[in-house]
C-alpha cells in the first residue's frame, strides 16, 4: 500500500473524522425555561458515541464433545457521560440540578424546606428526555454540515451529577460532568461522501445550527445538502 493510494482512499471516504466536532441536543425537555438548543450545543465540551454490549449465556452439550457454546440473548446499553463548560450564571449546573429535582418532586429554592419533608419519585414519563449526539464534520457551507451518524438516546435522565471542584490558584473555567442512563439508543446514518465543495471557503451566511438541524428536528437529513 503506497502513501498516495492511502491519501486517495481517505479523500474518497470524506477525510479522517475529527474528535472535536460534534453536537449534543436534549430533545423535548420538561425542565424549566432554559434555552437548551444553544446552551447545550455551545457548552457541551465532552461526549461519547455510546457503546453497546451483549449479554451472553451458554449451552452445555449442544453437540457431542463441544462443551459450552455461548449465545447472545440481550442487548445491554451502558451509561454515558457528558461534560459541560459553565458560564458565570452556572446555567448548565442549574439545569441539571432542576432536572434532578424534577425526578424527585422537589421544589426549587428554600420555600417549604422543612426538615422532615418527604421525597417522592415522579413518574418516569414526567422527567425523561431523548438526547441526540451528532458526529459532525466541516462542509462547504457550515462547520457542522456533514453529519455521518447521529445517536438518539431514548428516555434518558441524569442519574449522577459529579462534584464541581473550586479552588484558589490558577484561574480555570469551571466544568460540570453528569452521568446519564437511558433505555436504549438507535442511529441515523447518512453518507457524507457526496457533499461537494471546498471547506477553505466555508461560508457563514447561514446559521450553523439551522444548517445542522434544518430549522427543526431534522438533524441535517432534510435533503438540503
Amino acid at each position: 500500500m503506497s502513501v498516495s493510494r492511502f491519501i486517495q482512499r481517505v479523500s474518497k471516504d470524506g477525510g479522517l473524522a475529527s474528535s472535536n466536532s460534534f453536537i449534543v441536543r436534549i430533545l423535548d425537555s420538561s425542565v424549566g425555561s432554559f434555552d437548551l438548543d444553544e446552551t447545550i450545543e455551545f457548552y457541551c465540551n465532552e461526549a461519547q458515541l455510546p457503546n453497546i454490549n451483549t449479554a451472553e449465556s451458554s449451552i452445555n452439550g449442544m453437540y457431542v464433545g463441544s462443551g459450552q457454546v455461548k449465545y447472545p440473548h440481550t442487548r445491554v446499553y451502558t451509561e454515558i457521560q457528558l461534560g459541560f463548560l459553565c458560564d458565570a450564571n452556572m446555567t448548565v449546573l442549574k439545569f441539571l440540578n432542576e432536572w434532578q429535582d424534577l425526578m424527585f418532586n422537589q421544589q426549587r429554592g428554600s420555600i417549604d424546606k422543612v426538615q422532615n419533608r418527604e421525597v417522592r419519585l415522579s413518574y418516569m414519563d414526567e422527567y425523561v428526555s431523548d438526547i441526540a449526539i451528532i458526529k459532525a464534520e466541516p462542509g462547504p457551507k457550515s462547520a457542522v454540515q456533514r453529519q455521518p451518524i447521529t445517536y438518539i438516546l431514548e428516555r434518558a435522565y441524569p442519574y449522577a451529577i459529579d462534584a464541581v471542584p473550586l479552588q484558589y490558584g490558577t484561574n480555570q473555567v469551571v466544568q460540570v460532568t453528569a452521568q446519564f442512563s437511558y433505555m436504549r439508543h438507535y442511529t441515523m446514518d447518512h453518507d457524507i461522501r457526496f457533499v461537494k465543495g471546498d471547506i477553505s471557503n466555508m461560508g457563514e451566511t447561514e446559521d450553523a445550527r439551522d444548517m445542522a438541524f434544518g430549522g427543526g428536528f431534522s438533524l441535517g437529513f432534510d435533503g438540503r445538502w
